[in-house]
């Protein structure tokens, strides 16, 4: 029985520093957004990190794409 899979969407989690805390260890939150178009590029969500990056007050230090796909049987 074959099986495969079609990519149904995309996420994007950016991280970013917002300080150290009192040892001197980096403080890092984080954001997720969900319902990102399953055909967005890289390009496409590095374009889009670069945009929240601009409304935040902090710097974005990592961009994470999160895919899911429907698997069915063939």
């Amino acid at each position: 029985m074959a099986a495969s899979s079609v990519l149904v969407g995309n996420s994007l989690a950016v991280s970013y520093q917002i300080g150290v805390d009192s040892k001197g260890n980096d403080v890092f939150k984080g954001q997720n957004f969900k319902n990102i178009s399953a055909n967005a590029t890289d390009e496409d969500l590095v374009v889009l990190a670069d945009a929240i990056g601009g409304i935040l007050e902090y710097d974005i230090t990592s961009i994470k794409k999160e895919q899911t796909y429907v698997v069915t049987r063939g």
